[in-house]
């Protein structure tokens, strides 16, 4: 189904954080309603990188009808009823092009639910963990990067 992405032809997406909630998955709102075939997706998420140009993008869903389990499913570029806009006038990284994504009963195909990803428990909060520990060394480089130049300034300074 990711064909492409270990080889760079292809872009991926998270998609987990909402508007009202952040990345408390506890409180996620976006939902999947198993249909013939697949899942029809219904939701939005907020500040998801790469999300205006990612070629598969894995949004993390409640499925209604499973126990309101917090699942996988792999939303593709140009599906009927998604849509993405660029978050404009942003103060950090900008380096990176963060969107804000809306589903309007996006048919996910059964194949596009990922398979181990059927618990976010098990499945995604530990690589959250992971990667919020490195979002803090991020913050605090920029903070001692910030501190030598200041003292660099200072020590200059006549």
């Amino acid at each position: 189904m990711l064909r492409g992405l270990s080889n760079f032809d292809k872009i991926g997406a998270f998609g987990l954080t909402e508007y009202n909630h952040g990345s408390d998955s506890v409180m996620l709102e976006t939902y999947v309603k198993p249909v013939e075939g697949g899942y029809l997706l219904n939701g939005s998420k907020r500040w998801i990188g790469n999300g205006t140009f990612a070629d598969y993008i894995v949004v993390w869903a409640r499925n209604i009808k499973d126990n309101k389990l917090i699942q996988g499913f792999v939303v593709e570029k140009g599906m009927k009823g998604f849509s993405s806009s660029k978050i404009e006038g942003k103060m950090s990284l900008r380096m990176t092009q963060n969107a804000d994504l809306k589903f309007e009963n996006v048919f996910i195909p059964t194949a596009n639910k990922i398979e181990f990803a059927t618990d976010f428990e098990k499945s995604t909060k530990p690589v959250l963990l992971k990667s919020r520990l490195g979002t803090a060394w991020v913050s605090l480089a920029g903070a001692a990067g910030a501190y030598e130049s200041c003292l660099k300034y200072c020590l200059e300074r006549k």
